[in-house]
């Protein structure tokens, strides 16, 4: 892990990188921006403070987001899966916000009647949204809108109150909103099939950090099981001093624009995003032949993406094995 992973990962504020400038041990910044990171260090300490509440609020059990694995992807190529369509325009210009929303509902709600009515300040505040009262609070009412179009949501206004937020299910199909944990378990239906974002993300404040291509990346790593610890050996012993490491997660150059529909150059972004923030490595490995061995010679190489930190869900080696085995 580089020096500027372990930096991002170790929670340190951007007032203590602000004195850190200061004194010359990064690159120097302006007046200006000293005060940008000052304002963004005082919404990140009351966003972490709601995350904090709202996951405690939800229960010692939910320590992270339920999403349908149909928000991210759809085997079938003519239908675009709801990220697609979120990220897809203008390089990602105007996604973050919805995209965040979603997954605080989906957080939030993670209970019936699957509603919530709160004032979009307050969402504002979560997501460390400049201006929560005002420019936030309407950014808040364009995501809500935006989410009801693509039929992720529906919406109740009532004058002089706050929206009330119903959810719909993660696949844009517009279907009424089920716990994807309860009902795969019932069902065993495919469509059920879910992956985690951690609560972590929220209450260390690096989630509300990322921008569209790096939460569009996060998502798809998530949805490739990304979030499962890793337990081999060196995984474990990081484990054991602090430090998580999810399992390997690798695409074909064929199989990743046929799955998510992102382009090279957002992913790209995306991923170069992850890594500044701590949350992502990755390295370039050998692939030999299939059924040979890897040789001292030219060889094709893979890339190889390893969440860590609060991207992954510290569960028990059990636990994970467990489902695993039901999921099968």
């Amino acid at each position: 892990m580089s020096t500027r992973q372990a930096q991002k990962g170790s929670g340190s504020s951007t007032s203590e990188k602000v004195a850190d400038a200061d004194a010359g041990k990064t690159s120097e910044l302006t007046p200006e921006q000293k005060l940008e990171a000052l304002k963004l260090e005082r919404r990140l300490t009351l966003s972490k403070a709601l995350a904090k509440e709202l996951d405690k609020s939800v229960g010692a059990r939910r320590t992270a987001a339920l999403v349908r694995k149909s928000f991210v992807r759809n085997d079938d190529p003519d239908i675009k899966p709801p990220l697609q369509q979120l990220v897809a325009k203008a390089g990602g210009r105007g996604a973050t916000v919805p995209v965040l929303l979603y997954i605080a509902l989906l957080w939030k709600c993670a209970a019936k009647p699957y509603d919530v009515q709160l004032p979009a300040r307050k969402w504002a505040e979560l997501l460390a949204l400049p201006d929560p009262s005002t420019r936030g609070a309407r950014r808040i009412t364009n995501a809500l809108e935006v989410l009801a179009t693509l039929k992720l949501v529906k919406l109740e206004k009532a004058h002089g109150e706050a929206t009330r937020v119903i959810l719909n299910d993660e696949s844009g199909e517009g279907r009424k909103y089920e716990n994807p944990s309860t009902a795969y378990s019932v069902k065993s239906n495919k469509r059920d099939l879910y992956f985690k974002v951690s609560s972590r993300l929220w209450t260390s404040g690096q989630i509300q950090q990322l921008k569209a291509p790096e939460l569009a990346m996060l998502l798809i790593l998530l949805q490739e099981g990304g979030h499962r610890r890793d337990t081999d050996p060196l995984a474990n012993f990081l484990h054991k001093h602090g430090h998580l490491l999810g399992i390997e997660v690798w695409f074909t150059t064929e199989n990743f624009p046929a799955r998510y529909g992102i382009s090279p150059s957002m992913r790209s972004r995306g991923t170069k995003g992850l890594c500044e923030a701590g949350l992502l490595e990755t390295e370039r490995r050998p692939v030999g032949p299939p059924g040979k061995p890897i040789s001292f010679s030219s060889e094709k190489l893979r890339k190889i993406y390893r969440l860590q930190g609060a991207a992954v869900i510290a569960e028990s080696p059990v636990k994970v094995q467990k489902k695993v085995k039901n999921r099968a």
